[in-house]
């Protein structure tokens, strides 16, 4: 499975390329491009997904974000969704700067699952200005679950 960033109920935590310091970018500027607080370099924008360990940063998450969030439903169990996870990530690089990729352990966060009526995984809930503006299942390519974004 490919690496994910963590969140916090403040943002997503993002390392400079080129010094490694953790830069924490609030999910209300994500659209932006920052610069690291230690070095100055330019950070690049979200591009791999944002692993939600807590109800309270998924929360923060859906409420301050200005850019669309798309929401992975999985568990580790599920084959179908580890055969989506490199697919995901593929998402996530080709959305970088125009929405926000996050992954739900539907096994971890039952709660965060049950807000969404999630019957079987993967799923995925389309989230833009704080409301779900649509919701999909099954396993999808990189370009088809883009393309259900932008059509949503």
């Amino acid at each position: 499975m490919s690496s994910h960033l963590t969140a916090d109920d403040r943002g997503i935590i993002l390392p400079c390329p080129a010094c490694g310091t953790a830069n924490r970018i609030a999910y209300a500027k994500a659209a932006l491009q920052g610069r690291c607080g230690t070095c100055k370099a330019e950070l690049p924008h979200v591009a791999e997904p944002v692993e939600i360990t807590r109800a309270s940063d998924f929360a923060a998450l859906i409420s301050h974000s200005t850019l669309p969030v798309v929401v992975d439903f999985w568990a580790p169990w599920c084959g179908p969704c580890q055969m989506m996870a490199p697919e995901f990530a593929k998402a996530a690089a080709k959305a970088a700067g125009t929405a926000i990729l996050v992954k739900v352990n539907t096994d971890e966060r039952q709660d965060i699952a049950g807000q969404f009526r999630v019957q079987g995984i993967p799923a995925f809930a389309l989230i833009k200005d704080g409301k779900v503006a649509a919701q999909t299942s099954g396993f999808q390519p990189a370009d088809r679950l883009l393309a259900w974004m932008r059509n949503n």
